[in-house]
């Protein structure tokens, strides 16, 4: 059986926006182990969980 490629993630804040500012609400963790096809791996209410998360998923989804 051959060996998967590692998994990658990568973290984007998720904003609220009006006329004048852009406000982080939240943050995203996203699969880029395939980067033509991005997958969303879960949402965070603070960038340290979705660092978390991040660092989780790439080492334990293999």
């Amino acid at each position: 059986m051959a060996e998967s490629a590692p998994k990658q993630a990568r973290i984007d804040p998720v904003y609220e926006a009006d006329a004048l500012n852009q406000k982080v609400i939240g943050w995203t963790v996203i699969d880029i182990s395939q980067p033509e096809n991005e997958t969303v791996v879960s949402e965070h209410e603070t960038q340290a969980e979705a660092i978390k998360a991040a660092e989780e998923f790439e080492q334990y989804a293999q």
